[in-house]
């Protein structure tokens, strides 16, 4: 089985290796990717969905280049979201004090480049053969229970979203390709101002599976714990603000956990000052720069110090 193959190809790691990768960067669409030290050549893709059969070459071609990125992580046999059927989804469970965290990295193989990089068109059936030195991705911090359900059982902060189109509303009840800025603005505005890039450019904190995720741009093993640390204070006061912080966990537990972190001002969670530097610390080592040929193009360049 394929899935299986891939699997024991990302357990086959060896933790010392290191990625192949230069800069990341965003474009104009806001859509993050990596530049790869090297070219690789993505074969045609079926238009209706990415098979593990055809995808097992592809992964054996990036595994050597992102070692980092897939060090402990598992390839989900059901994607979620369900729609993206060009991506890959890989899943590392991270534990924290009081709720636990999915790491989930999404590779997104669907053809993204410029013509030149065409290296045999696409038709009705495939999209076309390409070359690219870009992986673009999606790597998000899911917070859940201490206790959970495969494959990703995240800590639902909103249940289903309602948006306008054709002069009609339609509810989305499971999670699906849409608009959700307006729901990211909302948990951001929770927060105290701690960030250190403009949201409407990168916002950390967004929404997606129907909870508050994290951003994680270099997602290797350090960055990971670091972040889980980080950003677990902060779900649940972004989580207090829209669902009973005790449907999550006591709160005398809450309180053992995170007194010097976290405490209560008129009924509302809010950070305390070692919170702030906390997180502080951790966003302040991000900033977005652009040069001549960046601005030519549409994109930013995320530094991270």
């Amino acid at each position: 089985m394929a899935v299986t193959r891939i699997n024991n190809y990302i357990r086959l790691i060896d933790a010392h290796n290191v990625n192949k990768t230069e800069n990341i960067y965003i474009n104009i669409l806001k859509n993050e990717f990596i530049m790869l030290n090297e070219e690789i050549i993505i074969p045609k893709i079926p238009v209706s969905k990415l098979s593990y059969n055809e995808a097992l070459p592809i992964v054996q071609t990036i595994i050597p280049l992102i070692p980092q990125f897939l060090l402990r992580h598992t390839l989900l046999e059901d994607r979620q979201p369900a729609h993206e059927l060009h991506s890959l989804h890989f899943v590392s469970l991270l534990e924290g004090r009081c709720i636990n965290f999915y790491h989930v990295l999404r590779l997104d193989f669907k053809f993204g480049g410029d013509s030149s990089a065409i290296l045999e068109p696409g038709n009705n059936d495939f999209y076309s053969s390409y070359k690219t030195n870009r992986l673009y991705y999606k790597s998000r911090l899911v917070p859940t229970f201490k206790d959970p359900s495969p494959p990703i059982t995240p800590i639902k902060l909103i249940q289903s979203i309602t948006t306008e189109s054709d002069q009609y509303f339609h509810t989305y009840a499971m999670f699906d390709d849409i608009d959700t800025s307006d729901i990211t603005n909302e948990f951001i505005k929770t927060l105290p101002n701690i960030f250190s890039i403009p949201s409407n450019l990168y916002p950390f904190v967004v929404m997606d599976y129907y909870t508050a995720c994290l951003n994680i741009p270099n997602p290797v093993s350090p960055e990971l714990n670091r972040a889980v640390t980080t950003f677990e204070p902060l779900f649940f006061i972004i989580a207090s603000r829209f669902i009973p912080v005790d449907s999550i966990i006591a709160l005398l537990d809450l309180e053992d956990n995170f007194s010097e972190l976290i405490e209560i001002k008129n009924h509302e969670f809010v950070p305390t000052p070692n919170l702030i530097q906390l997180s502080s610390e951790y966003f302040n080592r991000y900033s977005l720069t652009r040069d001549e040929q960046c601005m030519l193009k549409g994109w930013w360049q995320l530094v991270i110090t």
